[in-house]
């Protein structure tokens, strides 16, 4: 099977149950179902267990793509998830560094005529911003707990992250096979790497 459905296949997936665990989370936080900021439903068990297994399959991917931006970016999404939110900032220090690492490597070439990935890259970044701004009003501005923790601004956190995800599509080879074998170039001896012929 091509690399490229699995991974539609794993986002599918992944927006199913990123709405499945807003919905479940967000009736205790906001005392009803509205939207709610998507860490604070990833970070509560069961949705914390999922979702480092996701990030672990999406770490698996990087590998056969060969991308170590991605692989860093898989790895910081998943140590993200291991950290509490509700303790530490480290969590949105990994989530930030994760982001900018995926949406610079998945950042389509200057020379691409592909259009869809460019407005897809686009609109992703325009959601990002819209995102950050509402973050930096929520944490700095609101006043009551309803105002930061229930809004439907956080839907542009929902669609950054979808896109996002969305945007390793296009830095998959489009010929690539799903397949379960990590292959590694040999070390060169001491004797190969100095060019030695004896």
């Amino acid at each position: 099977m091509l690399l490229r459905r699995v991974w539609i296949y794993g986002w599918i997936t992944l927006v199913i149950f990123n709405i499945v665990a807003v919905l479940d989370v967000s009736t205790p936080t906001c005392g009803y179902v509205y939207p709610i900021l998507l860490s604070r439903a990833l970070t509560t068990d069961p949705y914390r267990g999922i979702t480092t297994g996701y990030c672990l399959l999406a770490i698996a991917m990087s590998f056969s793509i060969n991308s170590s931006l991605l692989l860093a970016g898989f790895i910081g999404f998943f140590s993200a998830f291991l950290v509490s939110m509700f303790e530490t900032s480290a969590h949105n220090a990994l989530i930030l560094v994760s982001s900018l690492l995926v949406l610079y490597e998945c950042t389509p070439p200057t020379l691409s005529t592909n259009t869809i990935w460019k407005y897809h890259w686009r609109c992703t970044i325009v959601a990002g911003v819209v995102c950050c701004l509402w973050l930096l009003y929520a944490n700095l501005l609101c006043e009551t707990l309803a105002c930061e923790r229930c809004s439907r601004w956080y839907i542009s956190e929902y669609l950054l992250f979808w896109l996002m995800y969305l945007l390793v599509y296009w830095r998959i080879p489009s010929a690539m096979v799903a397949q379960d074998k990590i292959v590694g170039t040999p070390s060169p001896t001491l004797k190969e790497s100095m060019g030695l012929t004896f």
